[in-house]
């Protein structure tokens, strides 16, 4: 097993914590096209303009968003590609938890 400290463990837990927000997750993969400006996310994800730009400052803070200002328009796009992948991944480890706990698994949540 690979020795993690428990520093980067407490940071993981943190990146994690920003992924385990729906709204989050929603406005992940609202963007996972192309950028969309503030307005257009909060449609899309059915949130208030300030909740969205709420959850978009936290994202854009640690890096997995970026913006540009367009006159007074912000407009959002995912920072890396390989953001919207391990959002894939995460889906395919709740569909197979999900289909596991369907089947008679226990529930560890």
């Amino acid at each position: 097993m690979n020795t993690v400290s428990k520093t980067l463990a407490e940071q993981q837990a943190a990146v994690c914590r920003i992924f385990a927000n729906p709204t989050r997750i929603l406005i992940l993969w609202s963007l996972a096209d192309n950028e969309k400006s503030v307005s257009e996310i909060a449609a899309l994800v059915g949130a208030s303009l300030q909740n969205t730009s709420q959850h978009l400052r936290v994202m854009k803070e640690v890096g997995i968003l970026q913006s540009r200002r367009e006159g007074q328009t912000i407009y959002y796009r995912v920072s890396q590609n390989e953001y919207t992948q391990k959002c894939q991944l995460l889906l395919q480890i709740y569909r197979n938890v999900n289909e596991k706990l369907l089947n008679g698994g226990k529930s560890c949540l």
